[in-house]
């Protein structure tokens, strides 16, 4: 495939999509007592946004006993969202958390199968609609100080017991990992081991090419793109990562890290939302790329252990410190590993390491793919039109969403 193909396709791509004079997101208040999020259909089936966002609301000074509600059609009956507490350990579910002290409801909530639109509504105790004013997005979910996501490189028959038991232990201190998979290197037992991870829980399948070639690759298309094809095909993604009948892969893991402008451009074309490359000390977010409509390539934070002796680290005191940084300045703690090399049976640095990271009540944990699909809407288009159906209500005509949270880094 040549680079002129790349571009017709990536052209086809954008001019296929929704109209850019369009919101891609609407946040409309009916007489303050209900609000709509409606997603653009188009941007709804390219990336299916299944993950809960969570939407900020303003409710009244003294208020006590609230309840929140959801459906996802008009004619729907409203169900009622499950409350959680800053005592709840939870993550990436559909919930509600009153905090009572800054007058502040906190609704997370994902796009679903039937429609394009979410439908909010919060009551007191004896089921009246309460004035709740939609302010905005959480930068994380559920409103947390940081973030928390894993990934690990190198899925393949060849290290598959490896894998399984690296999803096992990240699992069991309740830690996402997502694993790069190489996706001609999975023989038919490597399949069924990664959907019974899957399938448990706590792991996300994301692409790290057909055969792990160096660049420039000689099939850039089936690198990409085809591997992408071959995880939709041969798994069954769970909740977060589909659409009625559309299946997402949110995440491109580049082999040795080598990555040039053609990937880059394959990437857009497979409507990954990143790409991940091998370097560390970046505890961030990377920035949107509206020409390629994704984000720039980003690294991680650190590698637990190390593949080369110039990468990573098996000394517990520094592991821990860079987990402690990046939650002091509120940032992404992204910790990326090789399985091939981890010896559970013989170290103690990955126990006592994700020990340290895990079960905090005020960090998110969530998939690398899915920490991006939830950044998505707020990067990408930061202007986000706000109705109100009721003239006299004093709502700004619009409300505005920075594109990028300072990096303190």
């Amino acid at each position: 495939v040549n680079y002129f193909f790349i571009i017709i396709l990536l052209s086809i791509c954008q001019i296929t999509g929704s109209d850019i004079h369009s919101p891609i997101l609407t946040i409309n208040s009916e007489w303050r007592n209900e609000t709509i999020i409606t997603v653009d259909a188009q941007t709804h089936i390219d990336y299916g946004l299944a993950y809960p966002m969570t939407y900020e609301f303003i409710i009244p000074a003294g208020s006590d006993n609230l309840q929140s509600y959801c459906r996802f059609q008009s004619t729907q009956d409203w169900s009622q969202i499950v409350e959680k507490t800053p005592e709840d350990f939870f993550n990436g579910i559909k919930a509600v958390r009153f905090d009572y002290d800054e007058n502040t409801a906190y609704v997370s909530i994902g796009f679903s199968d039937f429609s394009d639109s979410i439908f909010i509504k919060i009551t007191d105790s004896d089921g009246n609609n309460i004035d709740a004013t939609y302010s905005g997005m959480s930068q994380y979910y559920d409103n947390r100080d940081a973030a928390v996501t894993s990934t690990a490189d190198d899925w393949a028959y060849w290290n598959n017991d490896e894998f399984v038991q690296t999803c096992e232990n990240f699992r069991s201190f309740n830690l996402w990992l997502s694993c790069a998979i190489v996706t001609d290197g999975a023989d038919s037992n490597t399949w069924v081991d990664i959907q019974t991870q899957l399938d448990s829980g706590y792991v996300e399948a994301i692409s790290h090419s057909r055969t792990h070639p160096y660049a420039p690759y000689d099939d850039l298309e089936g690198e990409v793109l085809g591997s992408k094809q071959d995880l939709i095909e041969n798994l069954d993604l769970p909740d977060h990562n589909s659409y009625g009948i559309h299946e997402y892969i949110y995440a491109w893991v580049a082999p040795y890290g080598d990555y040039d402008d053609d990937i880059d451009s394959m990437v857009s074309v497979a409507k990954y939302l990143v790409p991940r490359l091998f370097y560390e000390n970046q505890h961030g977010f990377s920035n949107w790329n509206q020409d390629l409509h994704k984000y720039d390539p980003v690294g991680v934070s650190i590698e637990l252990g190390g593949y080369y002796y110039w990468t990573g680290s098996s000394d517990t005191v520094e592991l821990n410190h860079t987990f402690d940084d990046v939650l002091t300045y509120g940032g992404v703690y992204h910790v990326m590993c090789h399985p091939a090399i981890i010896d559970w049976e013989n170290d103690d640095y990955p126990w006592v390491h994700l020990e340290h990271i895990s079960n905090r009540n005020n960090v998110w944990y969530t998939g690398f793919g899915h920490l991006y699909a939830y950044h998505f809407l707020q990067s990408t288009y930061p202007e986000i039109n706000l109705h109100s159906l009721n003239p006299n209500d004093p709502v700004p005509g619009q409300i505005v969403i920075h594109q990028n949270y300072p990096n303190p880094f």
